[in-house]
């Protein structure tokens, strides 16, 4: 819980004027609050602590108060949403890993106990991510709390609403998809009676396809053995919204509902994502990958945005955002790459993307 006057001396030391601090002090006191259950009600209790729960400005004040937190630890990098909090190392010496983490971990439990905040020791975790097989061992790592106890080791976890595993394989992610979009199926399958086609169509795409493409361009280079039961779960929502037999072929339930295939529709997101970082307002750590390439002869592609592609001769490099993005991006048509709309390309990337079947 944020302590009310601690807040109001970070709102000063950000520079807010002494009639804002006395309009926010004036916002943080004297709130009482109750429970009403079933008609009944409680007594009031003054809330002393925390923010307005519900209000616009409470996690924009939550974000100012833990904002300096960052700044305590020098050899991790920290990344921060909300209230959830990832101090992180690369290294490939397990030592050195164990120490840095131990030592800033200790670092921010002292800056929690000074800004009195509470630590959830059963949502803490610690992970090691390694795509090498002479990668160090999780059972290697040690760290622990400031009362001693050891820090729990996970090989996977969900960090805003994606399964991430040690070895970037994203397979427990495709798996809780995999879970859920067959448990949303199996409920609309009860009532298909009830729906028209258009209404099929429209409960899959608003209740399901947002589950499959929730971070899609993150695990989309995964290996295909992972991706592939994600085709078998489109060839099923498929069948649902057009009632046709299992033995549909694939091509001509994804034509009949103007759908684009899985890996289409993944290129589709991406490219648009890659589309924003050029032209609409991204992280500088994204933007700062996408460096124009500059030549002395007049070539027809520099007419529109060409950027510059590292030179990776290993396979996992060339899955790397530094590389992949850029060279996505050139190697779309010009009749794209030219468009500064976001709305226009949308629909001509959609157009292009959608291939006419070769299966037969």
């Amino acid at each position: 819980m944020v302590d009310h006057y601690l807040l109001l001396d970070k709102l000063y030391s950000i520079g807010l004027s002494q009639n804002a601090l006395l309009w926010f002090s004036a916002y943080l006191h004297n709130r009482r609050q109750c429970v009403v259950f079933h008609g009944s009600q409680s007594d009031y209790l003054i809330v002393d602590k925390g923010v307005p729960q519900g209000s616009i400005l409470g996690p924009l004040l939550f974000s100012i108060f833990i904002n300096d937190l960052p700044q305590i630890c020098s050899q991790c990098s920290v990344h921060l949403y909300a209230d959830d909090t990832v101090i992180y190392v690369c290294n490939s010496d397990l030592l050195q890993i164990q120490n840095s983490l131990q030592s800033e971990f200790n670092l921010v439990q002292n800056w929690l106990y000074d800004n009195k905040l509470i630590l959830n020791k059963k949502k803490s975790c610690c992970m090691l991510f390694g795509m090498q097989h002479g990668s160090p061992n999780l059972r290697d790592l040690h760290i622990y709390f400031d009362d001693g106890s050891p820090l729990e080791k996970v090989d996977s976890f969900k960090y805003l609403g994606l399964w991430v595993d040690s070895e970037f394989s994203f397979k427990p992610h495709v798996d809780y998809i995999i879970k859920k979009t067959y448990g949303c199926l199996s409920s609309l399958y009860r009532a298909i009676n009830c729906f028209t086609f258009h209404i099929r169509k429209r409960l899959v795409s608003q209740l399901i396809l947002p589950i499959i493409g929730y971070a899609d361009i993150v695990y989309m280079n995964t290996s295909e053995i992972h991706l592939r039961p994600l085709n078998v779960v489109f060839n099923s929502l498929c069948r649902f919204v057009l009632r046709c037999p299992y033995r549909t072929h694939h091509c001509f339930m994804f034509e009949s509902i103007n759908w684009l295939q899985p890996k289409s529709r993944r290129q589709y997101h991406w490219v648009q994502f890659i589309f924003k970082c050029i032209y609409l307002d991204c992280p500088p750590y994204l933007k700062q990958f996408f460096v124009l390439f500059k030549s002395s002869y007049s070539l027809r592609h520099m007419q529109y945005p060409f950027f510059f592609v590292p030179r990776i001769s290993k396979e996992v490099g060339r899955r790397s955002f530094n590389y992949k993005a850029p060279s996505d991006w050139n190697n779309l048509p010009f009749s794209l790459k030219k468009l500064t709309s976001l709305h226009c390309f949308r629909k001509c990337l959609f157009s292009y993307l959608k291939t006419t079947c070769l299966c037969f």
